[in-house]
């Protein structure tokens, strides 16, 4: 993105038409104010079950990792059981959607998948305990996922090949990987099976080289990292150097800017996932959002000469109405236009 200020999509959506949902998003990323770049995406529409949401969808990509849909969640199995399959046919029809409606869009667009940690801290094993407590099983779900995204990229490719009648439907996408669960992994807090103790918890260091492994299976592809705002976690992912981290910069303290400011300055670019949530009583102050962005990053130190300011809402858009998403979209494009102006000031 080469503009100064960007905006870019949620990775989630209320409601359960794909088609419609993803209308809505691309009625302002794919057409945002002059001077601001808009970065729209795949949408889940978690809503329709546990086949939609974060860990099916990331099932439905993994390469040679069949699961079933258990009492207690997914579990690994000897072969793909059926709410897997219909996971892969949810995920198909979402694709055939994006691309439908994004007809005409010659930009980027981003691809949300729940990370490898956070799937594994979800996933159950055949027998036993979570995939995140055994390290040779993690190792292959990491490969596994990695070879599901290559191929999912590619197929989002097709698919907007297909609806432009054209082998150039724009610029590629980016992946963005969602690790909600790794500050638990990192303080040793996952439950275990029985609820009665903890699975140990997993070094830093691990998680960065087993990231770093899992990015390099992607190469030519940006992989976007959305973490909570933990300094931990900002520096145990941040080590693996994802293309950017995403996260809710208005909600770190002090050793939070410090831990991401490192990030920074070794290269990894940031998205500030900030923007409230629309609410019928109260309209988000596009200046105090981008007053939130800035004041802080430049308290830090940071300036903004080497990447764009990118924004995006908050996580957990899909558990509200599908107007109030969309109106959160069209707030987050004058919180850009307020960014932008402060920028030039």
């Amino acid at each position: 993105m080469s503009d100064a200020v960007a905006i870019a999509g949620p990775s989630g959506w209320p409601g359960e038409d794909a088609y419609a949902a993803h209308l809505a998003a691309l009625d302002v990323l794919a057409d945002p104010p002059s001077g601001v770049a808009g970065v729209p995406g795949l949408l889940a529409l978690p809503n329709r079950g546990p086949w939609a949401q974060p860990a099916g969808r990331a099932l439905a990509l993994a390469e040679s990792m069949p699961a079933s849909l258990e009492p207690h969640g997914w579990r690994l199995a000897l072969v793909p059981g059926a709410d897997q399959q219909l996971a892969r046919r949810y995920l198909r029809a979402d694709v055939e959607a994006l691309a439908l409606a994004s007809a005409g869009w010659q930009g980027p667009v981003t691809l949300p998948v729940l990370g490898p940690f956070s799937l594994a801290a979800v996933l159950w094993l055949p027998v036993g305990e979570r995939v995140v407590g055994d390290a040779v099983a993690l190792a292959d779900l990491v490969s596994s996922l990695a070879l599901g995204i290559e191929r999912h990229v590619a197929e989002v490719s097709a698919a907007r090949e297909v609806v432009a009648g054209s082998d150039d439907p724009g610029a590629g996408a980016e992946v963005v990987l969602h690790e909600p669960f790794m500050p638990a992994i990192l303080a040793g807090s996952v439950p275990s099976f029985s609820g009665m103790s903890r699975l140990r918890a997993i070094a830093p260091e691990v998680v960065a080289d087993t990231l770093t492994r899992g990015f390099a299976a992607l190469p030519g592809t940006r992989v976007v990292v959305q973490v909570e705002p933990d300094p931990d976690v900002i520096s145990a992912v941040g080590a693996a150097r994802p293309f950017a981290l995403q996260l809710d910069t208005a909600r770190l303290d002090a050793r939070g800017w410090d831990a991401l400011a490192e990030q920074v300055e070794a290269g990894v670019q940031v998205r500030h996932a900030v923007v409230p949530h629309a609410r019928a009583d109260e309209r988000a102050d596009p200046g105090a959002v981008a007053r939130s962005v800035l004041e802080p990053w430049r308290a830090t130190g940071l300036t903004t000469a080497d990447q764009p300011v990118v924004v995006l809402p908050r996580p957990g858009l899909s558990e509200v109405t599908p107007g109030a998403a969309a109106a959160t979209l069209r707030a987050t494009a004058r919180a850009a236009l307020s960014l932008g102006e402060l920028l030039a000031s």
